[in-house]
């Protein structure tokens, strides 16, 4: 069978290209948020018991990305961005500046990032824009791929540069997996409470302490100069 013909392109040129295009990255991330308020009343003091965007972060780390199918069509999928992490930065702002709950983002400031390359590995494709009415000609192995777009009524989801792999759950690997929190002091806390300790032994086989082996690799958004302390999420 012959292949189908593709634009020739060198290799040292892409690289050149991706060099100088900021809009551009190898990784992929997924941003998370808390669940809804749920509010506990208790001698005139009250308080939101429902889990935070940290606590959600903390269930990724150990149980991988659920996919859901709200979005898909009924299929289980895991979505993702290919947005630069510092154009989410500005995204984020908007929680803070947006005085009405519908006018702010869906995403706050805790979540990973894998690879292009891993995602692909593991059958993560892009999205496909299309035309509302062109959903009934995706064959089922695509439709879950399948977002519409419609700019002359409003209808562009094209900002989100979205990612999707069809699974029900995702498992990280730690070695193509970095957690993004929004301050330095929660980065280290995740690197150092997940780190395994090893015991540090001398030439003669004596033990010479302990050393801590991480697990997850952690950056902070306000290492980007954007400011979005733990407790304004």
């Amino acid at each position: 069978m012959t292949p189908d013909p593709i634009p020739e392109l060198s290799i040292e040129l892409t690289q050149r290209i991706r060099l100088v295009r900021r809009d551009m990255g190898d990784l992929l991330f997924h941003f998370t948020r808390g669940a809804e308020p749920i509010w506990h009343e208790m001698r005139g003091h009250k308080w939101n018991v429902a889990e935070t965007a940290a606590t959600v972060l903390m269930k990724i780390l150990q149980q991988g990305l659920r996919g859901s199918s709200k979005w898909t069509y009924g299929i289980d999928a895991v979505c993702l961005t290919e947005a630069p992490i510092q154009e989410f930065s500005s995204l984020f702002s908007l929680a803070t500046i947006a005085s009405e709950k519908h006018l702010r983002p869906r995403y706050e400031p805790y979540g990973v990032a894998v690879s292009k390359s891993w995602l692909f590995a593991q059958g993560g494709r892009p999205v496909i824009y299309d035309h509302p009415s062109a959903r009934d000609k995706y064959p089922t192995d695509l439709l879950y791929r399948f977002c519409p777009y419609d700019p002359l009524n409003g209808i562009d989801y094209t900002w989100e540069r979205e990612w999707r792999v069809q699974t029900t759950q995702l498992k990280l690997d730690p070695k193509h997996t970095l957690v993004i929190v929004p301050t330095s002091a929660e980065a280290f806390e995740i690197v150092y409470e997940h780190a395994n300790p090893e015991v540090d032994v001398n030439a003669d086989g004596s033990a010479n302490g302990v050393f801590h082996t991480p697990t997850w690799l952690a950056v902070s958004l306000d290492m980007f100069g954007f400011n979005y302390g733990a407790n304004d999420a």
